[in-house]
């Protein structure tokens, strides 16, 4: 239910009461009008950056290169040079299949955390993709790792959990929730480090050889010193996290409308051009898709018998996986949106704003306009 919100007007005269009126319901569908004019050309500058975001012809060809460079090792046994190659045809252009030779590589050159954990992702996109039989595959593998596994575990004591106390594994800050817990690794040597303000760090290394869990448990870490002095011989300090003020509820702009309501149509206008944007990506691609399997490229279930075929497929499967992301992303943004907009609080009239030792609200709280120009759409706000 949509109820006016209340402006106090300005009397011409000193002392005179604040009367109190009502928004016209034209100026609130003309507020409407703005948000779904924002929506729709945030819209059309939307639809090309998500297209951009695949990678070119050129960019394909150079990760289809490496990926047939790392095979070729591979086959050679020379598993330590196929690596690199998978990973950056991984990276150029991320693709199932890759990444599962990826995991193959890093398994046969001892590096059995991360041959695990890329197996558990083949899977999990294997999964999504429809493709059952090398999830089965996949999750078989990362089963097989599973026994194998070298694991650390950083134990923090009580008497040592001082305050301020920050953690690090081979130079990576390690949160508290990770205390305790018993974290896969690859074998070979880590530091793990802790350090405090006011107190002298503290460092070990640990060189992990076998399957199994291997237990660090950190000491309570002595006083510096001096005041905001510690040792130089540890290589790793810690920062205290800053402090954060919390932002006050309902925050306020000088002519006394919330800014919430503003941000809430923001919110529901990107959410509606999220909505669209993945809506337009999945016809683009089914409509690809149909063009592979129309033309005989490829069969309903997906298998293809020629190069266009695969091109086809996968441009289609892409283009998906960005429509779903941003249909989800969208309908977020909506409805964060539109609590925002509903609890927003209504303007204060003049008699609380004076109250408060503030003057009298104007009439409009918030304003915006939507202009086209020349290959570009522009949004223009007051608050």
């Amino acid at each position: 239910m949509l109820c006016h919100r209340r402006l106090s007007s300005i009397c011409p005269e000193a002392g005179c009461p604040a009367a109190v009126s009502r928004a016209p319901l034209a100026e609130t569908r003309r507020r409407r009008a703005v948000a779904l004019l924002s929506a729709l050309a945030a819209l059309a500058s939307l639809a090309p950056a998500a297209r951009a975001a695949e990678p070119t012809r050129e960019e394909r060809a150079a990760a289809v290169a490496l990926f047939d460079e790392g095979r070729a090792l591979m086959a050679a046994g020379k598993h330590a040079e196929a690596c690199p190659k998978f990973a950056e045809s991984h990276a150029i252009d991320p693709g199932i299949g890759t990444l599962f030779n990826l995991s193959d590589c890093y398994e046969r050159t001892g590096k059995i955390a991360t041959a695990w954990i890329g197996f558990r992702d083949v899977a999990a996109a294997s999964l999504s993709a429809g493709q059952m039989e090398r999830e089965r595959v996949a999750r078989a593998r990362a089963a097989a790792l599973e026994p194998r596994l070298s694991r650390l575990q950083i134990v923090v004591p009580p008497e040592a959990a001082i305050a301020g106390l920050g953690l690090t594994r081979d130079g990576v800050a390690v949160g508290r929730a990770l205390w305790g817990t018993a974290v896969p690794l690859d074998p070979g040597e880590h530091r793990i480090a802790a350090a405090a303000p006011g107190h002298e760090p503290w460092e070990v290394k640990v060189t992990i050889d076998k399957p199994g869990v291997v237990s660090v448990t950190v000491p309570a870490l002595e006083r510096a010193t001096e005041p905001g002095s510690a040792s130089g011989g540890a290589s790793v300090t810690a920062v205290a996290p800053p402090k954060v003020r919390p932002l006050p509820s309902g925050p306020r702009s000088e002519q006394g409308g919330s800014v919430r309501k503003p941000l809430g149509i923001v919110g529901v206008g990107l959410g509606v051009v999220g909505l669209g944007v993945g809506t337009a990506l999945g016809f683009t691609a089914k409509s690809t898709f149909d063009e592979a399997t129309e033309g005989g490229h490829c069969d309903e279930a997906g298998r293809c018998v020629d190069q266009t075929g695969l091109d086809l497929r996968d441009d289609a499967v892409a283009k998906g996986n960005i429509g779903t992301v941003v249909f989800i992303a969208g309908a977020a943004l909506a409805v964060g949106g539109a609590v925002l907009w509903i609890t927003a609080p209504s303007a204060p009239d003049a008699g609380a704003a004076s109250a408060r030792g503030r003057g009298p609200t104007r009439d409009a709280p918030w304003s915006a306009r939507v202009g086209l120009g020349p290959g570009s759409v522009w949004l223009a706000g007051a608050l």
